[in-house]
């Protein structure tokens, strides 16, 4: 049988078919033989994961009321085995993959194939590497190059393989055009998509939802919310549309019924859906009963959308299972939700799948398992990138105990699938940019070793997908951070901001290694403002702006920066603990102090805002209070020399030197160039006589950085020790030697 495409659009974005004319093309009456089996995939989203996607209304009731015309008897009687249905959350990329390649195992020559796809397309730049994407739940609201979205040639793969491979007549179903602001809007991003996945299929039918230019509509008046292209093909697959009643609904029946519904309904907007293809193709049957009660009203289409009870092939093998296999298939599951992996051994979904798939009477299970499986260790990395793609300094939790273990998880996600998969380059791309995340943790500072282990890992990312706006920001960040080479950072920013031109961070980046140099602050600026044409709402443009205006010394403009952040992430702490600072700095200690409680309040863990609030609460003379934050500090990190320095001054005002001078040699343990430590020992040694220990310790301030010995001459402190004229002159002529040699 000569196989066919049947692209009907539900809600994706596919309004530009320009090079498609409208109308029917009026062929031979298709080939009738029935096909054996039909499988279907039916995907439908509303709610988006980002907020930066514009939510549809309706498109999930949409895909719904399709997926239970599926399930009834004019669709098809489709069970559980045959039909599998993403609605919103449940439709990650990751798990709309694996459905489709459910179907490529699945499907065999003859057989129906349907994809029903009811959700937002979009493109970010008009390029021929660009030709759209089809936006699943947890899509990026920019950047769709690092994953939540399908792109078309993917798809087009899928399709292919199905009608040239396994001889199935494919049928994928679509939603054409709903409006709301994407990433590409500037560009005509979904019309771009629409027309580009036009292209993708040969020998096709499609039926569109409207025309070039227009919008699909949706709205309350039909069916109580739905699309109202939606709401009318479904009326005219169950028979509506059969005006010869030859009890069969052609392509050109329904293209009629939707012109005459569809057109009226929506006037005086314009929206007109479009066929395309064999015009005498028979798409369904009329189911006589049925039809007779939806044209009679006794049964509203509601109560004809119900779902079919049917038992579905994992009961089925399961009841026929021994006890103790049946509880390994439900540890399996609980431990793919609770992401137990790889480890422990023996008591994680690696073991338990191991097991499972060595059991001969769960083979039919076998395939939906490993899909399961692959689908679930993908699911938290595209998580954490969409994080940190929305927003990288503050969110997504992207630290490195929490990314360690996806390279395995990844890694063994692209084993189950295979070399061959459609997905396997993205897989293997997406293992060694989290390698070389893992490989130079930028906290470390400059170290040439880890930051070219971590640049083989992400170039051999690059080597898998070629354009990963995110892969050259982490280059960039190595080269800046490992390598101290700003101007290669430079160069790797820009080819990020090239390819994701709708992502803020490469912007705010490129703004950033300017702050370095006065010299380069209006580059910052023009950096900034691009950014903030991208998205003026983005915590991170305002963010960095604060930054900027610190810089500028422009208090009330860090104060109007810093204040939007916090109206912008109400839950981020960090932004208190900033202004806070910038309150303190400015001798504000009543601000400061009140910013500062507030981000202990919203995270009592975090042991920055403790250590500012003890030195306010220090310049404010409560010396109790000073000292209950500043332990409070050092008790949550003890790490942070300037905790120690703090509390030693709060001691040193209070005449409790021993405590002091203590707390002073663990800020210099921990930060052996803290100068500012050594010198407040030198002077605590100088007070209490010991005038030769005095002048060793503001020997070791002198060597640790400490330039200023003007100001030690003049330190009151320092009396004892100046009287001891020789070991002064002496002190003296070692620092300046010191400091020409170092000249």
């Amino acid at each position: 049988m000569k196989n066919q495409i049947i692209i009907l659009t539900f809600t994706l974005i596919v309004s530009s078919l320009i090079a498609q004319q409208k109308g029917i093309n009026q062929l031979p009456t298709a080939n009738r033989q029935l096909p054996t089996s039909t499988y279907a995939v039916v995907v439908g989203i509303s709610d988006y994961q980002d907020p930066g996607i514009p939510d549809l209304r309706f498109a999930d009731k949409d895909a719904e009321a399709f997926a239970n015309y599926l399930r009834s008897s004019a669709g098809g009687r489709l069970d559980n085995d045959h039909l599998k249905v993403l609605i919103n959350e449940k439709a990650t990329v990751a798990q709309f993959a694996i459905q489709l390649d459910w179907l490529m195992e699945s499907a065999k020559e003859n057989d129906k194939v349907i994809i029903y796809f009811s959700g937002h397309g979009d493109v970010e730049k008009k390029t021929v590497s660009q030709p759209g994407y089809l936006l699943c739940w947890d899509a990026p609201a920019r950047v769709y190059l690092a994953g939540g979205a399908l792109a078309l040639p993917m798809f087009q793969d899928i399709i292919t393989t199905l009608s040239t491979q396994n001889k199935s007549k494919v049928i994928v179903i679509t939603d054409a055009c709903r409006s709301g602001k994407l990433a590409g809007s500037s560009i005509g991003g979904s019309q771009i998509t629409g027309a580009n996945l036009a292209k993708q299929y040969s020998n096709e039918i499609k039926i569109l939802s409207c025309q070039p230019n227009e919008y699909s509509i949706e709205g309350e008046q039909w069916g109580g919310g739905r699309g109202v292209f939606s709401y009318h093909l479904i009326d005219a697959l169950y028979g509506l549309a059969d005006k010869n009643n030859d009890l069969w609904v052609t392509l050109q029946e329904v293209g009629r019924y939707l012109e005459d519904h569809v057109s009226n309904e929506v006037a005086p907007v314009n929206q007109l859906p479009m066929m395309l293809g064999n015009g005498n193709e028979r798409l369904t049957s009329v189911d006589e009963k049925l039809l007779a009660s939806i044209k009679s009203g006794k049964l509203n289409q509601t109560a004809v959308l119900t779902s079919i009870d049917s038992r579905g092939m994992e009961e089925e093998v399961l009841s026929q299972l021994d006890s103790s296999t049946r509880k390994f298939y439900s540890l399996f599951k609980i431990a793919l939700k609770e992401k137990i992996f790889l480890e422990p051994l023996d008591a994680c979904a690696e073991y338990y799948y191991q097991k499972l798939i060595a059991e001969p009477r769960m083979h039919r299970l076998h395939s939906t398992i490993t899909r399961n499986y692959a689908a679930a260790l993908q699911d938290g990395a595209q998580q954490w990138l969409n994080s940190f793609l929305k927003d990288p300094k503050f969110h997504g939790k992207h630290n490195l105990e929490l990314v360690k273990p996806y390279p395995s998880w990844i890694k063994r996600a692209a084993e189950l699938l295979g070399e061959n998969h459609y997905m396997y380059s993205v897989l293997k791309a997406r293992q060694y940019f989290f390698e070389g995340k893992i490989a130079a943790p930028l906290s470390l500072g400059p170290n040439k070793i880890l930051g070219q282990k971590a640049l083989e890992a992400l170039k051999t990312s690059l080597l898998w997908i070629p354009n990963q706006p995110h892969v050259f920001m982490r280059c960039g960040h190595v080269f800046q951070y490992m390598f101290v080479n700003l101007d290669s950072a430079e160069i790797y920013f820009k080819k990020a901001a090239e390819l994701a031109p709708n992502w803020v961070y490469p912007y705010t980046q490129l703004a950033a290694l300017c702050f370095s140099e006065k010299q380069k602050m209006e580059q910052a600026f023009f950096y900034l403002k691009q950014a903030e044409k991208v998205d003026s709402n983005s915590v991170d443009v305002s963010y960095w702006f604060a930054r900027f205006y610190t810089i500028k010394k422009d208090l009330q403009k860090v104060e109007y920066f810093y204040k939007k952040c916090i109206r912008l992430d109400v839950e981020n702490p960090e932004f208190h603990t900033a202004l806070g600072t910038i309150f303190l700095d400015d001798n504000q200690l009543l601000k400061a102090k009140e910013e500062l409680e507030s981000a202990i309040l919203m995270d009592s863990t975090d042991s920055e805002p403790f250590l500012q609030l003890g030195i306010t609460l220090d310049r404010m003379e409560n010396k109790k209070g000073a000292e209950q934050a500043l332990i409070r500090s050092i008790q949550l990190d003890s790490t942070d020399a300037r905790s120690f320095f703090y509390l030693a001054l709060v001691y040193s005002q209070q005449e409790r030197n021993l405590e002091a001078e203590l707390l002073y040699q663990q800020a210099v343990q921990v930060n052996p160039s803290f100068f500012n430590a050594f010198y407040n020992i030198a002077c605590l040694k100088a007070k209490s006589g010991q005038v030769q220990l005095a002048f060793d310790y503001l020997e070791k301030a002198f060597y640790a950085g400490f330039d200023d010995f003007e100001f030690a001459q003049n330190d009151p402190d320092l009396t004892l020790a100046r009287s001891q004229t020789d070991h002064w002159k002496t002190l003296m002529k070692k620092y300046f030697t010191n400091k020409i040699k170092n000249y």
